[in-house]
């Protein structure tokens, strides 16, 4: 997200496929989200709009949910831009780097055309795969967990969620079965 000081914009939600406890750099995931109900995705807004007013961010942040039960969860807020700064730019076309520089010289999200909320879905499903490099290196643990191995992404792009996993995984260099 990029909060100006006072407007919080959502250029997306992505959802990552892999449980909690994955290290999201390792976890395939999807944009828009595949099966969060609209009422999830109001309660996610309304928290990324308040955790950012409330820490004063100005600039881009991220937050990491975890839907449980029918309840969204903080995992994690990072006021600074990550992995998925590119691919959410690409994919929605929302210049994020631009506006939270923008936001952070002191100018004001509505005043750049951007407004506030989450931004409108694009007509289209992007799949984000980590790149491994394990089988290129000796002795090293496989197995994933909290600490990040990958060493890169890649993006599928489809109409439908198959289509763009697929694309994703072969461009990983992982195959399909």
């Amino acid at each position: 997200a990029i909060c100006d000081g006072v407007d919080v914009l959502i250029p997306g939600i992505m959802e990552h496929v892999e449980r909690a406890g994955v290290h999201s750099g390792d976890s395939i995931a999807f944009y828009p989200a595949q099966s969060l109900s609209p009422e999830l995705v109001e309660t996610i807004v309304r928290h990324t709009t308040d955790l950012g007013r409330a820490l004063g961010v100005v600039g881009l942040f991220n937050i990491q949910y975890v839907v449980f039960e029918g309840g969204v969860y903080v995992i994690e807020v990072n006021p600074r831009g990550s992995r998925t700064v590119p691919f959410l730019s690409k994919v929605t076309g929302v210049p994020m780097v631009d506006l939270a520089v923008q936001a952070g010289l002191g100018r004001r999200l509505a005043d750049m055309g951007y407004g506030y909320g989450l931004w409108p879905k694009q007509p289209l499903v992007a799949a984000k795969a980590p790149v491994f490099s394990m089988s290129k290196l000796t002795s090293v643990d496989t197995y994933l967990g909290p600490e990040m191995k990958s060493t890169g992404e890649v993006m599928g792009l489809g109409q439908t969620s198959a289509e763009a996993l697929s694309k994703a995984l072969l461009a990983a260099g992982g195959g399909l079965p």
